[in-house]
């Protein structure tokens, strides 16, 4: 507590946000509970005795930092305030608010957060606060951030269709505060203006301004990447580059995150040196701090981006008043702070990661780096370079096999090829903001960004072809990612005191932790089942051996929607994908070595035989089948069956 006095406080906050998330404790009690542990506190600062006070203001100023999380979460939570969104809004309404981001992609439709102001309800014009996901058609692109306009359209809660692999949408949107999902043709909305400019308006106009100057220079996937990596706007990469990086263990680099702040800061330390004899140190510190917080706020402030943010800025402030500082503390603190601004970051997949990664290195980065001696600067430089990636990765493992249920195995060849082109690309892009007003000297740092682009889009394709890239299959509980963390810490708090016994045992547990991984992986491996899809349009996977057969109902033979969901399926249950369009055809028949698969399209519905297992797919309540087992479609809810899609994906053992 002494050292790092940060760490037990901002973990009793911590700890408060996720009570009051799982048991949504009334308002009232916590902030009664708050206020009395502050009484407390005072009486203990005043009346107890001096040896026994220390330990006793500890306990309870941990306890008060706890009762802190629960209150601050409460007080964000939009279903404690009257005129919220989520208490007022009745159907038929019809919304007026402004568009807050704008998201284009290759359909008519473009995704929006759309803040509602308002609600108009017959003669009634009612004041409401709230967001929801508006997916808008806006085939000639007219519509920009900040554009107001009036919606006629019905909202629906975002829920999860709980197929397996699936996002965790409906937690994701949560924590933005968002709960509804609606769609709007062009006859549904109608723009009427645009919202005053705020604070946060002349950011995005910075970052469009930005933009522009890479659409003029840079074309394709090179573009793309361009405004993920340097600008943190992903919409225009595509799915399968995307996917590339991931399998790589590059998505990081692909979107901004903690890692682009810290090379921005060394990029700003390179400039800012050429001028010491004009600009003092301080001088340097307090340039560089107002750069990375316009750089922050422009790329939109995402969570590993803010924990980059406040950390150089408590560590700045730190160089400028001569304090020494603690890591830990200094990364507990920063924690702190964002949590205080925002309790739902707690949940936010990049918040943890970022912060487990920078507390892996703190905790195993120089006993990886003093392991080896290496004399020649260029490999220790290589050598210290990849024992950075692998302390981040010790903490972030569990996490990252939990999530995504896969990982990537080239990750050390990945993140050393690309951290000097991830810091060639962002200086380039600085450089091209800056001059691409002098013709030849713009033209030229284009053309050096795009080839850069190039080669790093071709180490990715390679590393991506490489026999094992990618090991998926990986389905951990919240038990076992906790004995995951229970054992590396004690594994570290082992090698600190150098304790042999310790350090054997920590490693004996990580051994069988590790093979009962190993092990729930088989499983997933050698599952034979067949997994009814809860989607709008028929599908199913049969998983057998090491193939997954998707059978589907498109007419058009469309594929997207259905390669997305099988895609995601494939990481918790691995196996070749082979699709089968079985809309058009009156039968369908598909043979293995150990299935037959039979599909009959018959009236309302789909009669499927695989092997002896006999299923009656409905997608109609006019069916005559005689089948037992009916599986109902999401679009029907009907209450004496146990068959029912729309409450999430079915799976039976074949």
């Amino acid at each position: 507590m002494k050292k790092a006095p940060f760490l037990s406080l901002t973990f009793a906050l911590c700890l408060g946000v996720i009570v009051s998330n799982v048991l949504k404790i009334n308002f009232l009690i916590n902030i009664s509970l708050f206020l009395f542990l502050i009484f407390t506190y005072l009486i203990v600062e005043k009346k107890i005795e001096h040896h026994f006070k220390s330990r006793t203001q500890s306990i309870i100023l941990i306890s008060l930092f706890f009762c802190l999380g629960l209150v601050r979460y409460s007080i964000s939570l939009p279903e404690n305030y009257s005129s919220s969104l989520t208490n007022l809004y009745l159907k038929n309404d019809v919304l007026l608010g402004q568009i807050n981001s704008l998201t284009y992609s290759k359909s008519d439709y473009a995704k929006t957060e759309f803040q509602v102001n308002k609600i108009i309800r017959f003669q009634d014009t009612i004041a409401v606060d709230g967001k929801i996901v508006l997916f808008i058609k806006d085939e000639d692109r007219k519509l920009k951030e900040f554009d107001v306009c009036l919606v006629s359209t019905e909202l629906n809660q975002i829920k999860n269709k709980n197929n397996p692999g699936e996002f965790d949408a409906e937690l994701f949107w949560k924590h933005k505060g968002i709960e509804f999902i609606a769609f709007a043709n062009e006859e549904n909305y109608y723009k009427i203006g645009t919202a005053e400019a705020d604070f946060f308006h002349y950011f995005t106009r910075m970052r469009n301004y930005f933009s522009g100057i890479l659409d003029k220079n840079l074309t394709g996937d090179e573009l793309a990447i361009a405004k993920g990596l340097i600008l943190g706007d992903r919409s225009s990469i595509d799915s399968e580059i995307t996917a590339k990086f991931g399998n790589t263990g590059a998505m990081h680099v692909l979107a901004v995150s903690g890692l682009h702040v810290g090379i921005l800061v060394q990029i700003l330390t390179l400039i800012l040196s050429l001028f010491k004899k004009w600009i003092t140190k301080n001088q340097s510190i307090i340039i560089a701090l107002l750069i990375v917080w316009i750089y922050s706020a422009m790329t939109g402030f995402s969570a590993s981006v803010a924990r980059s943010a406040v950390m150089f800025t408590i560590l700045a402030g730190s160089g400028i008043f001569n304090k020494s500082s603690n890591n830990f503390n200094v990364l507990a603190f920063s924690a702190l702070i964002i949590l205080m601004w925002n309790p739902h970051f707690l949940f936010d997949i990049g918040f943890q990661l970022s912060y487990l990664a920078m507390f892996g290195i703190f905790m195993f980065y120089k006993p990886l780096s003093t392991f080896l001696f290496i004399k020649n600067k260029i490999l220790k430089a290589a050598y210290d370079g990849t024992m950075v990636g692998i302390a981040a990765q010790i903490l972030t493992v569990p996490l990252t096999l939990y999530y995504f249920h896969q990982f990537p195995n080239y990750f050390i060849i990945t993140n050393l090829g690309l951290m000097v082109f991830s810091f060639l690309i962002l200086a380039l892009g600085v450089a091209l903001f800056s001059l691409n007003w002098i013709p030849f000297v713009g033209s030229s740092i284009a053309y050096l960004l795009t080839f850069s682009l190039y080669v790093m889009l071709l180490i990715i394709d390679f590393i991506d072809s490489l026999p094992g890239a990618v090991s998926a299959g990986f389905v951990l509980n919240t038990t076992l990612v906790i004995l995951l963390f229970a054992t590396i810490l004690y594994f570290f708090i082992s090698l600190k005191t150098e304790k042999i016994k310790q350090i054997r045992i920590s490693l004996l547990a990580a051994f069988m932790l590790s093979i009962s991984i190993v092990y729930l992986r088989y499983n997933q491996l050698v599952t034979e089942k067949v997994f009814f899809l809860n989607a709008d349009e028929t599908s199913f996977i049969v998983k057998s051996e090491d193939k997954n057969f998707v059978f589907f109902a498109n007419k058009k033979g469309e594929r997207k929607k259905i390669e997305f969901t099988a895609k995601s399926f494939e990481k918790m249950y691995p196996g070749n994908l082979h699709y089968f369009e079985i809309s058009n055809k009156k039968e369908t028949h598909v043979r293995s070595k150990k299935l037959n698969i039979d599909i009959i399209r018959q009236k309302g519905g789909y009669e499927i035989s695989i092997n002896e297992s006999k299923y009656f797919l409905v997608t109609s309540l006019a069916n005559t089948s005689q089948i037992k087992r009916k599986i109902y479609a999401n679009k029907f809810n009907v209450p004496n069956s146990n068959y029912q899609l729309r409450k999430g994906a079915l799976a039976f053992d074949l």
